[in-house]
């Protein structure tokens, strides 16, 4: 199975990622640690897969750069509709399963996207679910449509997706719940979990 990691990451620039760090950290701080967040998580995908892609909201930014991997435009619309335009891509592109992964779950171990990709062996979608009603990743056997109506940073998103999984009738896994990183107690609670990063 051909598995496409697609990893859904934002450019870092100060005051417009991790805004909800900003109570304890300044803007220049917190797109520091937005940095060290993508950069784990990417790091990651890159050692366990082989086609590994980042789909960012601005290509032409320099942080993409160094991790020498394809690099493919978010392109407009919400959250939904830029995860579905990325699937699309990828099984037009000869996936024969695609991977959708988030930057706030540094501290996400290995066994986690493992499981992840082994689950589409017998299911027809994997959701990693988050404490705060959404995930952290979504991995699909073939291009489903699953994000109408969802309300993308609403508690939510992961009891709406599963209402559209159900719906039309596919079969999902649920991997066990872990945290994704929002706020500044969170920080420690990933270095806890293994995260290892220097803090600004």
């Amino acid at each position: 199975m051909t598995v496409r990691i697609i990893i859904m990451c934002k450019a870092p620039m100060a005051g417009a990622v991790k805004t909800r760090l900003m109570s304890s950290y300044s803007a220049d701080q917190a797109a520091q640690l937005h940095m060290a967040m993508a950069s784990t998580v990417i790091k990651r995908a890159k050692r366990l897969f082989d086609s590994v892609v980042i789909a960012a909201d601005d290509i032409e930014h320099p942080f993409f750069n160094r991790f020498e991997l394809p690099l493919l435009a978010q392109g407009e619309g919400d959250l939904g509709q830029r995860m579905q335009k990325q699937m699309q891509y990828a099984f037009s592109d000869g996936a024969s399963a695609v991977l959708l992964l988030g930057t706030d779950s540094p501290h996400m171990d290995d066994e986690r996207l493992l499981n992840a990709v082994e689950g589409l062996q017998t299911s027809d979608v994997v959701i990693g679910p988050v404490e705060d009603g959404g995930y952290d990743l979504l991995a699909f056997s073939k291009l489903y449509t699953l994000f109408d109506g969802v309300e993308w940073s609403s508690g939510q998103v992961l009891a709406q997706t599963l209402s559209n999984i159900h719906q039309q009738g596919f079969t999902e896994i649920l991997l066990p719940f872990i945290f994704d990183v929002d706020f500044p107690e969170d920080i420690e609670r990933a270095i806890e979990h293994g995260w290892k990063v220097t803090l600004p």
